[in-house]
């Protein structure tokens, strides 16, 4: 991985942070300065995103820790946790914004907001646009988590800044109600993003299995060598940016157990190569006649 993706990651976090604390005081301000419930929401919502990249900061510091005999796994779950943490966090605040809103709308008396709101939501797209690209290369690059998910706010950030505008526009067209519409709708969004994103983060701390397309690539690369016969089962364990390997294969009963030591370990390394996020690759190996007569295991584990 190139140095400057390692730089650009440890980076971003700062900027974004530094990012969304200038665009919630500014949007808060205007939003309530310009009498706009949809851009009120909108800053709280950049608001929060403060605070899950404060945990983002946190857990991609504790999760580069690394492995020792206290921790042999690392402390990548760090990142998932704080996942968890930071989307709890959405869901109270998308409720707090939906109450809010829904109580204004019932209580009939809504004025049309100033248009200095409509120049402050198109402000808010340009610059959630400029952070959730910068946060998805970097997370990506990085395969974390952490910065993924921190982009990923900022993306929903942009999407409810449109609907902001949207609303305070058609208030001021004769629509009132639709500037606080825009609320709910930003709300809903912040809802249904802290509940997807949440349960993933959450699937990844209890060690869910891969989905099967993933498991298939891996298959199909261990399947390219001409000595295995089959694949009898893939276990992977997802630590923050890396992910540990278990697998057993199937190969010739005529393959002696030290032919069989070369075979694992030629794939083991050949993994690792080929896939950066591949921390370790742990292989057994169970011998079968091709015609896939009663096998007989000749070795468990697989020296590293």
């Amino acid at each position: 991985m190139e140095d400057k993706c390692v730089r650009c990651a440890k980076t971003v976090p700062w900027m974004v942070l530094m990012g969304n604390l200038t665009l919630s005081i500014f949007q808060i301000y205007i939003g309530y300065a310009a009498k706009s419930k949809g851009l009120v929401a909108d800053g709280i919502h950049s608001g929060t995103d403060v605070v899950t990249t404060i945990m983002v900061i946190i857990t991609v510091a504790l999760s580069s820790h690394k492995d020792d005999k206290k921790y042999p796994w690392g402390l990548g779950k760090s990142e998932f946790l704080g996942a968890v943490f930071a989307y709890i966090l959405l869901l109270g605040i998308a409720l707090m914004i939906l109450i809010d809103a829904i109580h204004v709308i019932m209580s009939g008396v809504i004025n049309p907001p100033h248009m200095a709101a409509f120049f402050a939501a198109l402000v808010a797209i340009i610059s959630n646009y400029i952070l959730s690209s910068y946060g998805f290369c970097a997370g990506k690059k990085m395969n974390s988590p952490a910065l993924i998910a921190n982009a990923q706010e900022n993306r929903s950030d942009m999407l409810s800044s449109i609907a902001v505008l949207v609303g305070v526009f058609a208030a001021n067209i004769g629509f009132p109600i639709v500037d606080a519409l825009a609320a709910v709708l930003v709300g809903l969004m912040i809802a249904k993003s802290a509940v997807t994103l949440g349960l993933q983060a959450y699937k990844n701390l209890i060690d869910e299995s891969l989905p099967g397309d993933k498991e298939k690539i891996l298959e199909k690369a261990v399947m390219q060598y001409k000595e295995v016969k089959g694949v009898n089962y893939i276990h992977v364990r997802r630590v923050g940016q890396k992910a540990w390997i278990d697998m057993e294969i199937i190969i010739d009963h005529k393959r002696t157990v030290k032919e069989g030591h070369a075979i694992a370990r030629e794939i083991r390394q050949a993994l690792m190569r080929k896939y950066s996020q591949i921390k370790d690759v742990t292989i057994s190996f169970t011998c079968k006649e091709v015609q896939g007569v009663k096998g007989i295991r000749k070795e468990i584990v697989i020296a590293k």
